[in-house]
């Protein structure tokens, strides 16, 4: 059975500057992936680049049998991949009901309102602030919004960067959580944290990028007991 993401020998260029050199990886139904590395290796870039915002000087990626290197990012949500950005990305000035509304913009099905509720369901907050400016609101529950807003198009394939960015560590926990509750639900992550330990503790599988090459990889577990691993990115001697 093929993977439900494909990525192959992917390069992504600014300009002149080749921020991803070739990098080959895939996500399965059901998993969740993550790719860990410092500030620079080319995560966000490859985020960017599987949901079309930015398109690829090499390389193929293909969601579920289909090639996105030519797809519009708007038919790419519609084909059923999510993109939750750095940084969060909400409207501030819209309410928070109208922000998650905005994540259906695509969809022409009777079900918006129940996913609506779904959304409530796993972040109360929203439901009790749902009337209220989304900029008024924290970090934490500005993360819980775009995730909420992601969910909002049905995606069978979620992408997720740095969602605990800036968060308390209380936070933190209960959005990755979050992410392991989104999988039960039956939604395939493919996740990009700073901190790896949370990260690889909820993976499947997990790819380690430095300067734009793939150097590293093997299951969570595995990764979270790699000696080069726990030095680099665990803050271990």
């Amino acid at each position: 059975m093929s993977a439900m993401l494909e990525v192959r020998d992917l390069e992504v260029s600014y300009g002149k500057i080749k921020a991803v050199k070739g990098i080959s990886f895939s996500v399965d139904e059901g998993e969740v992936v993550t790719l860990i590395g410092t500030n620079g290796a080319g995560k966000t870039t490859t985020l960017r680049t599987i949901s079309g915002l930015l398109r690829p000087s090499a390389g193929s990626i293909t969601f579920q049998g289909q090639d996105l290197t030519k797809v519009e990012a708007h038919d790419i949500v519609q084909l059923g991949l999510a993109h939750s950005p750095e940084g969060r990305r909400i409207f501030p000035r819209l309410t928070v009901e109208e922000n998650l509304l905005l994540g259906a913009f695509s969809r022409k099905d009777k079900d918006i309102d129940s996913d609506l509720q779904a959304a409530f369901e796993l972040f109360p907050i929203l439901e009790e602030r749902r009337a209220q400016p989304a900029g008024t609101f924290s970090g934490g529950e500005q993360q819980m919004l775009a995730m909420g807003r992601a969910m909002m198009s049905r995606p069978k394939l979620l992408m997720l960067d740095e969602p605990s960015m800036g968060l308390s560590p209380l936070m933190m926990k209960r959005i990755m959580t979050t992410v392991t509750t989104l999988q039960q639900q039956g939604t395939t992550i493919l996740l990009v944290e700073q901190n790896a330990q949370a990260a690889l503790k909820r993976a499947t599988k997990g790819y380690v990028l430095e300067v734009g090459k793939i150097v590293l990889t093997g299951s969570g577990e595995e990764l979270l007991t790699s000696e080069d691993v726990r030095k680099a990115y665990l803050g271990e001697d």
